[in-house]
C-alpha cells in the first residue's frame, strides 16, 4: 500500500499522559480509534513509564499497519530564538550557533540534545528545538519494533501553533500552550515568531490561572504586547471562569478532521 493511503497514527506523549487516535486514509478519513493512558505517579516527570505505556497500546492489532504523527510535551522540550548571523555559512555552522544559544539559556544539560532549527525568512531569527536524545532513540526503538514508521514528530508549542494558527493574528500577541507540568509561550511579531519562553509548573490551575492572569494584564498594559491567546487543558478552561477575562481561551466544539487536528482536541480535553 502506497504511503499516501496508510492510516495515520497520532501520538501525544507526556510524562503524565499518553493520547493516541488513528485515521483511516481515503478520500473521506475518519476516525477508527483513540486510546488514552494516565500517569498514577503525579510526580513523575521521565518518559520511560510513558513509553511502556505506548509500546503496550501499540502492541495491539488495532494500531498496527499505520505510519505515526507524534507531538512531544513541552516538559522534554527546550526552545531559544537564535539570531540571525550573516557570517553563517552553513546548516552546520547554524546549528552550531544554535547550540551555543541553547547552552547559553539552559547549560550544559543541552550538550548532548537533538537540536532543530525552524524555516524563517531571510534575515530573522529561528527558533531552536532541543530534545533529549535517549528520549528520541528510545522512541524510534520502540516504533521500529512495531513495524510504524514515524511521519513527523513536533514539540507541543509548534504542533499547538500550527493547529490555531488561522485564529492567531500575525503579529502584536503572545500564544501560550499549558499543560501540567508544562508552560510554553511565543510572542508573535510580523508573521514570525520574536520570543520564545518555557518553564516547569505545578499541577495546581488555580496557581497557574493567576500567573497566566499576571501575564495578560502585563501584555495588555503594553500595546506592544496585545492579547494573550491560551492554548490549555479543559480543566484550567474551566477553572478560570470569569476570571480569565484577560486571556483568550482558546477552544473548539466540534474534533477536528486530521490527525493531528484529533489529537489536539484529545490532548485537551483528556483528564
Amino acid at each position: 500500500m502506497s504511503p499516501l493511503w496508510r492510516d495515520e497514527i497520532g501520538i501525544y506523549l507526556a510524562p503524565h499522559k499518553l493520547a493516541l487516535t488513528r485515521l483511516a486514509r481515503g478520500v473521506k478519513p475518519k476516525s477508527v480509534g483513540e486510546a488514552n493512558w494516565s500517569n498514577e505517579l503525579e510526580d513523575d516527570r521521565h518518559w520511560s513509564n510513558a513509553l511502556n505505556a505506548l509500546d503496550a497500546l501499540l502492541a495491539k492489532p488495532e494500531w498496527q499497519g499505520a505510519v505515526a504523527r507524534i507531538v512531544v510535551s513541552d516538559h522534554w522540550v527546550r526552545y531559544a530564538m537564535v539570531p540571525f548571523s550573516d557570517v553563517l555559512t552553513g546548516a552546520a555552522e547554524r546549528q552550531t550557533h544554535a547550540r551555543h544559544v541553547l547552552n547559553g539559556i539552559y547549560g550544559e544539560v543541552v550538550s548532548q540534545w537533538v537540536v532543530t532549527l525552524a524555516d524563517s525568512r531571510p534575515g530573522r531569527a529561528q527558533v531552536a528545538c532541543a530534545l533529549p536524545a535517549q528520549l528520541l532513540e528510545e522512541l524510534q526503538t520502540l516504533l521500529l519494533r512495531h513495524r510504524i514508521p514515524l511521519k513527523s514528530l513536533q514539540p507541543q508549542l509548534v504542533s499547538a501553533y500550527n493547529h490555531w494558527r488561522t485564529r492567531l493574528p500575525d503579529s502584536g500577541a503572545w500564544f501560550v500552550s499549558i499543560e501540567q507540568g508544562s508552560l510554553a509561550a511565543a510572542r508573535l511579531g510580523s508573521g514570525n515568531w520574536d520570543r520564545v519562553h518555557s518553564v516547569r509548573i505545578g499541577a495546581d490551575w488555580a496557581v497557574e490561572l493567576r500567573r497566566l492572569q499576571t501575564f495578560g494584564r502585563l501584555a495588555n498594559a503594553q500595546a506592544q504586547e496585545g492579547r494573550v491567546y491560551v492554548d490549555a487543558p479543559a480543566a484550567l478552561r474551566i477553572a478560570a471562569g470569569a476570571g480569565g477575562a484577560d486571556l483568550e481561551w482558546l477552544d473548539e466544539e466540534t474534533v477536528g478532521e486530521s490527525t493531528v487536528g484529533r489529537l489536539e482536541f484529545l490532548r485537551r480535553n483528556h483528564a
